[in-house]
């Protein structure tokens, strides 16, 4: 059997690609992890190569002086798409159908956090043993197994009917272990599905027991889109986990565990004065229980934040072949851009930062309307003002 690797680095590990690249049509159906195509389902069983399969990678890590790995149901959701999707779609690759990679995809699935992966296809790979072997045969693909800081996988093996390859499998490496167990191997009972990072179910609370958020203080308003968090310890946490989100008890923005670090830095928060959620986890031996915290973004989105044209006026016409353009100084800028182009929005004749200098001449070979974006970087991200001028 001929085969060909394709390695994809990535930040948490590297992705790498096995294909068989004969590929015959073989009936049979399996049962096997499946998700929906919004990654969203019930519990995540293994099958029967799967469950070897985590028994074969487990084993092969204690051989490496490794702690095993335990299944996550997100990435089980992550992998099983991934699988399917390259089978339906007749694709071989890390990147999916929709463009996602594989962190994107396996935060969509409800991951939270970063994701590693190796991917094999081929018509007679229906076994994990010839998965494994493979894999551990390929230096990329064996690092990714013995990666020492991946806590949580996710296995598919799917087989799609009248596909190229016919097999797909699919295994998906985290960082975070987020509470999802989802059964077999060294995840031996099967746990309820739970929202995307939430920890276990709740015991009766013990409320004296709780981490406290010290700093920012409970409902003061944010400084800006990043903010670090940082609390109390508690009496006998056992971990730390924080979310952060639009809604009481959501964690759009943010959502990990802390281990026993007591802070924690979000940089995705809104800064359009609305109202920012922060719910507090500590994990004892009787289970996990939280205190809520509520927050006003800061609002930096305001027209004041973006610098103006002072030069030429608005509407004017230029004459000779080249304008000097010339703006306001707004509080708080870190960067202008300039775009001049024959349509709004576009810079086809001019695009260039400016870093904080508030002038610049530029020439410009056209005649008739052209408009002008000013763009200002601040805190809050980017903001423009647009204007039009006629080229005489």
């Amino acid at each position: 059997m001929t085969f060909r690797l394709r390695p994809m680095g990535f930040i948490t590990g590297s992705l790498l690609g096995l294909v068989a690249l004969a590929a015959a049509f073989v009936t049979g159906t399996t049962n096997h992890a499946s998700a929906l195509t919004n990654c969203t389902g019930g519990n995540m069983a293994l099958d029967g190569e799967e469950t070897a399969f985590l028994g074969l990678i487990n084993n092969y890590r204690a051989q490496n002086g490794l702690a095993p790995l335990t299944i996550s149901t997100n990435l089980n959701r992550a992998s099983a798409w991934l699988s399917q999707d390259m089978g339906a779609k007749s694709y071989f690759a890390h990147t999916d159908s929709l463009g996602r990679s594989p962190s994107q995809r396996a935060t969509d699935c409800g991951y939270p956090g970063g994701a590693g992966e190796n991917i094999a296809a081929g018509t007679n790979w229906d076994s994990a043993a010839e998965a494994f072997d493979a894999w551990r045969n390929s230096a990329g693909h064996n690092a990714n197994m013995l990666n020492a800081s991946y806590k949580v996988i996710g296995i598919a093996h799917e087989q799609v009917a009248g596909s190229q390859y016919n097999w797909y499998w699919t295994t998906d490496f985290g960082l975070v272990n987020d509470g999802t167990g989802g059964g077999g191997g060294t995840n031996p009972t099967a746990t309820p599905t739970r929202t995307a990072t939430q920890p276990p179910a709740t015991p009766t609370p013990v409320q004296s027991a709780k981490a406290a958020v010290t700093s920012p203080a409970n409902g003061s308003t944010l400084p800006g889109a990043t903010a670090a968090f940082s609390w109390t310890a508690g009496t006998g946490a056992l971990e730390y986990f924080f979310y952060a989100g639009t809604t009481q008890g959501s964690n759009n923005l943010f959502g990990s565990s802390t281990g026993l670090n007591r802070s924690a830095t979000v940089s995705s928060l809104p800064t359009n004065g609305s109202t920012v959620w922060v719910r507090l986890w500590t994990r004892f031996n009787n289970g996990w229980q939280y205190n809520d915290y509520q927050y006003t973004a800061a609002n930096l989105g305001s027209a004041a934040a973006k610098a103006s044209m002072t030069l030429p006026p608005y509407g004017s016409t230029i004459y000779g072949g080249s304008a000097t353009f010339a703006w306001t100084t707004p509080a708080g800028a870190q960067e202008y851009f300039l775009y001049v182009g024959t349509s709004p929005g576009a810079n086809n004749l001019y695009g260039r930062s400016q870093g904080l200098n508030t002038a610049v001449t530029v020439s410009i070979a056209a005649r008739g309307p052209i408009y002008v974006r000013l763009w200002t970087r601040s805190a809050a991200g980017w903001q423009y003002n647009d204007y039009q001028y006629t080229v005489a």
